[in-house]
């Protein structure tokens, strides 16, 4: 009788367990990153920005990049008395949530039940899709907004119905990312690959949603290029393939070597290279004969190409472990469609490497140093117990103001030079000058009361900034090796 009861499953409730073990998992993993993982710059400018009126944010977002819709969001649930990074990154996690349950009923609707549970599990467990849905940025709506699509393109596919969920989802998409407007241009794209009654519809809906963004294009086409600049450094800067092309595909498993990209370990080489083989065997077999993969191929293939093309040009729009969320989607369902037992093992085997990467990452989240930003704040707080002006140069403004507003003292935070402080999102040497004056000025204010410095070391700022802590009176101290905290002598 025991074996009996294991083995037969009403299919009503086998239906409901591959939606919730799924989304339980992926609501687990995201919900405690998001308790643990220590807070980055990016997310810092989401509580700065959900904070602004309509019009300041419109000001803010000319000068800086991407559209609002994230920003409006959290502006909404922090109304709620959330704090704007929780909410931000309760955003986050829930849209990761809904990300693998669409995943779950596209795959189901392409190819059955096994398919799904590979599929949901693949993302529920995915490091990258962990890291985008436990953040308080727009990586992990777009997620959603790309898992959406593809669940209504499974629709389409079927008996022609969905149009309207998916003119929706890619609106949402190109709404709250940039990025979004290559999604839309990829699922446009799939929409010729639909059988004859559905494809008008996709592509009616395609063009719908990107439509739907016009009225912020003249704002996005306008919006400084500097802002997202330093995106054409990476090759130099960081630990990623020089092929162009091996970087925009190294990063869609699992099992990717991670670190040095993000904040994600990585696998010892020998894990890495069994699962790209895996990969390929799953991605061959895929295209022996499983129905839809053509639209899917297209949907992961066209993105592929096209950050390959604008990477190689110099266009600044790729960075690894970001654009991956405009084609990690179709990805995955291939992975998820040969329906040979084998090939579902296969694919179970990679999620489970997921999730050893994933709780490996929760780790050493847990166990993280307080970041630069926050031991800055808290040596400022302890040195200025009364509160007191700060001058910043670089990019710690977001930062440090964030933890300081935390700690109940009155600080007056000012950029230097007082240029920078319209765009505190990112600063790039030789953008900003100071004004005729502006030092002298600056440092007759901070004479009427205690004042700190912080210097980016490197910046064009440094010497003035130095100069002006020297004229202050003021001493160095250290706190972090990446920027220089100067403070009243005889503070301790």
């Amino acid at each position: 009788m025991g074996e009996d009861t294991a083995t037969v499953i009403p299919s009503s409730r086998r239906s409901w367990m591959v939606l919730v073990v799924p989304g339980v998992a992926g609501l687990a993993l995201r919900a405690a990153a998001a308790w643990v993982r220590p807070p980055w710059h990016d997310e810092y400018f989401t509580a700065w920005a959900s904070r602004l009126s309509w019009g300041d944010l419109m000001a803010a977002l000319r000068l800086d990049s991407g559209p609002p819709l994230l920003y409006v969001l959290t502006r909404a649930v922090s109304a709620l008395g959330v704090p704007p990074l929780a909410a931000a990154r309760s955003l986050a996690v829930l849209a990761g949530v809904l990300a693998v349950v669409l995943t779950v009923l596209a795959a189901r609707r392409m190819w059955g039940d096994g398919a799904a549970w590979v599929a949901g599990l693949l993302l529920a467990c995915h490091p990258l899709a962990v890291h985008w849905g436990s953040e308080g940025r727009a990586y992990g709506l777009l997620l959603a907004a790309a898992a959406w699509a593809w669940e209504r393109v499974s629709r389409l596919a079927g008996d022609g119905r969905g149009a309207r969920g998916l003119g929706l989802a890619i609106a949402l998409a190109c709404w709250v990312h940039s990025l979004g407007v290559i999604l839309a241009g990829a699922m446009g794209a799939c929409c010729l690959l639909l059988p004859r009654h559905a494809r008008r519809a996709g592509l009616l809906a395609a063009a719908g949603g990107l439509a739907s963004h016009l009225p912020w294009v003249p704002i996005m086409v306008a919006q400084p290029p500097a802002a997202i600049a330093w995106m054409a450094s990476i090759w130099e800067s960081l630990a990623i393939p020089s092929s162009r092309l091996l970087a925009v595909v190294r990063y869609l498993p699992g099992t990717a070597a991670f670190g040095g990209v993000i904040d994600l370990p990585s696998p010892p080489l020998a894990v890495e290279l069994a699962g790209a083989v895996a990969v390929v065997a799953l991605l061959a077999l895929a295209w022996r004969g499983a129905p839809h993969v053509g639209v899917l191929a297209a949907g992961f293939a066209l993105p592929v190409v096209g950050f390959w093309l604008l990477a190689s040009a110099g266009v600044p729009v790729f960075y690894p472990g970001r654009t991956q969320v405009v084609f990690l989607l179709p990805f995955l369902l291939l992975l998820a469609a040969p329906p040979a037992r084998a090939a579902r093992a296969i694919g179970l085997g990679l999620a489970a490497a997921g999730l050893a990467l994933s709780a490996l990452a929760l780790v050493a989240w847990a166990g993280s140093p307080p970041s630069a930003e926050m031991r800055l704040a808290q040596a400022v707080q302890h040195r200025l117990p009364g509160g007191g002006q700060v001058v910043v140069g670089g990019v710690w403004r977001l930062g440090v103001g964030y933890h300081l507003q935390h700690g109940g003292d009155e600080f007056d935070l000012m950029s230097y030079p007082a240029s920078a402080a319209a765009h505190p999102g990112w600063y790039v040497p030789g953008i900003d000058h100071p004004a005729a004056g502006e030092l002298e000025a600056l440092a007759t204010r901070l004479a009427t009361r205690p004042a700190a410095v912080i210097v980016s070391p490197g910046a064009d700022t440094a010497g003035d900034l130095r100069r002006l802590a020297g004229r202050l009176g003021l001493q160095r101290v250290d706190v972090t090796p990446v920027a220089e905290l100067w403070v009243p002598r005889g503070t301790s």
